[in-house]
């Protein structure tokens, strides 16, 4: 098996469509003819290029009762501060909960309108790997804005901007660790999540990587950080107190060579990360997580050896700068040969349904943008992956929790729901979410849709067409038949041939419109409905 060696075969639309389905969220087909043109090297230039600066969240909704006095209608309000200067405190709340209801539709607006960019789906890999949650708009959006401007770089350098992060201080006690208690929480996740994992274990409280000792004697370097800016009007910020810090050294343990950290101050949290990941495990650590978010959850001893070691080997000659081995990953035979057997997150799915079928956010006012995507942050929340509210600090089980991994995604109870959201959001109908109805509109231009496909007007090659772009394989001829009898129920081909060649004959023809469209409303329901598209 050549598992790294650069793939040597054709780069047509099915290796176009599988590389951009598992680095971007959604394709389109001018995605697909764009990567078509420029080829295999070239589109991975493009999708690991840095991405241009994003205009923070808007205030977009303006009910007279909440009002938010740091931005108007429009305007953003990350610059003003984290707890809003409002007397009352049910509407200092409200408000509070608006802003957070910003954050979550333009954190999907980000990930919808990605276009040919890694960048998305790796912000949203670094958010499962350093969980960090508060329920505050203005720590989620500088935590996430950290990720995001770190997704394409280094992870030794975004672990010591995580470590002193507001967000990460608050949701795992760093802000209250103190020299005269030391509190091991985030320790323990630096070591066990975050950079080098457990290990097997050797003994009470003994593992491969580290000692339950190495916990509390990191937790004592990371004492004295704080976090201002939450109870009155100073800016929202992290800073050090060298009063709360404990000036002794720290011996670590035989796991680290019995290293010394020597006081430091301020920097001494630097010199810790800096000290962990000299060892190789941080490099296979990380690799087998980037693996398991991009291309199978399956390590086998075959794919330690030939895949992660490697690439963690890439990863520590490149100083712990993640592109490299990425791009070696992304332009392997393994990478090209290694298909459908991944479930789609909910995340993936919604957007996958959404932007290969056209759909976007309305763009006739900012409001109407914005609830758009909440809708998609609240379906992905009922299905069970909720961006900024994670489970637990271990992020989505679907990425760790033996032996289910992504089939966690499809229990009983979250099939049904995959499925049927999937279908209202191309023939419209009502979101039961939380007890709550949202109404959705036919939004997906099924019209648009089948006008793109050449030679449309035979329902063979519609279907055919329809499938490659959502399933990205053939399906099977009775497949095709029973999807054919979706669209035109026991009638002959030519009766859909007729038909749509007189709609594209006399386009203004109301009552032709509404039948052509409601039967490719029916076929196109139908597809995302199929297995074949819960899976990429």
């Amino acid at each position: 098996m050549p598992y790294l060696n650069t793939f040597s075969g054709n780069f047509t639309a099915k290796e176009a469509r599988h590389l951009l389905k598992r680095t971007s969220f959604g394709v389109t087909e001018s995605m697909v003819s764009e990567a078509l043109n420029l080829g295999l090297t070239e589109t991975l230039e493009k999708l690991f290029s840095s991405p241009s600066l994003i205009a923070p969240p808007l205030k977009y909704l303006t009910e007279d009762n909440l009002l938010d006095p740091d931005a108007k209608y429009g305007e953003t309000w990350v610059n003003g501060k984290a707890i809003p200067v409002i007397e009352d405190k049910t509407l200092r709340n409200k408000v509070i909960n608006r802003r957070g209801r910003s954050l979550y539709s333009w954190s999907y607006l980000q990930m919808q309108n990605a276009g040919m960019s890694i960048s998305e789906k790796l912000t949203l890999f670094w958010h499962n790997h350093f969980v960090s949650v508060s329920f505050n708009p203005h720590l989620e959006y500088y935590y996430m804005n950290l990720l995001r401007t770190h997704s394409l770089g280094n992870f030794k350098e975004l672990t010591k901007q995580i470590t002193t992060d507001p967000n990460m201080l608050r949701y795992l006690s760093g802000s209250q660790n103190t020299d005269m208690a030391p509190n091991e929480n985030y320790s323990r996740e630096l070591l066990e999540l975050f950079t080098i994992g457990k290990g097997d274990v050797v003994g009470i409280g003994d593992y491969t990587n580290y000692t339950e000792d190495d916990v509390l004697q990191m937790a004592k370097v990371l004492t004295g950080w704080r976090v201002r800016g939450l109870t009155h009007e100073e800016a929202l910020e992290s800073y050090f107190s060298n009063f709360k810090h404990s000036k002794d050294s720290k011996t670590l343990s035989p796991r680290f060579n019995n290293h010394v950290l020597s006081e430091n101050g301020e920097n001494e949290y630097k010199d810790l990360i800096d000290r962990i990941f000299q060892e190789d495990e941080c490099s296979k650590f990380i690799v087998r997580q980037l693996y398991i978010w991009f291309i199978n959850s399956d390590i086998t001893a075959e794919i330690e050896t030939n895949i992660i070691e490697p690439l963690a080997e890439i990863t520590r000659d490149n100083n712990y700068e993640i592109v490299p081995a990425l791009k070696k990953l992304f332009s392997s035979e393994h990478f090209f040969e290694t298909v459908f057997c991944m479930i789609k997150s909910p995340v993936d799915l919604i957007l996958s349904a959404t932007k290969s079928l056209l759909l976007s956010a309305p763009v006739t006012s900012i409001k109407e943008e914005y609830d758009f995507a909440y809708i998609m942050y609240l379906a992905c929340t009922d299905l069970g992956q909720s961006v900024f509210n994670h489970p637990d600090v271990a992020g989505w089980k679907a990425y760790y929790q033996k032996p289910l991994f992504y089939k966690t995604w499809v229990n009983n109870y979250l099939l049904p729901k995959r499925l049927d959201y999937c279908k209202i959001l191309v023939t419209g109908g009502d979101l039961l979410i939380d007890k709550k109805k949202y109404s959705v509109p036919p939004l997906v231009p099924v019209l648009l849709l089948a006008e793109n496909i050449t030679n449309a007007e035979n329902p063979i090659v519609l279907i055919t067409s329809l499938a490659n772009q959502l399933f990205n394989y053939e399906i099977s001829q009775n497949q095709i038949d029973s999807l054919k009898d979706i669209l035109i129920p026991g009638l002959p081909d030519f009766e859909w041939t007729v038909e749509y060649s007189e709609f594209i004959a006399n386009p203004s023809d109301t009552a032709l419109k509404n039948s052509i469209e409601n039967k490719l409303r029916s076929l196109i329901g139908t597809m995302v409905q199929m297995s074949e598209f819960q899976i990429m």
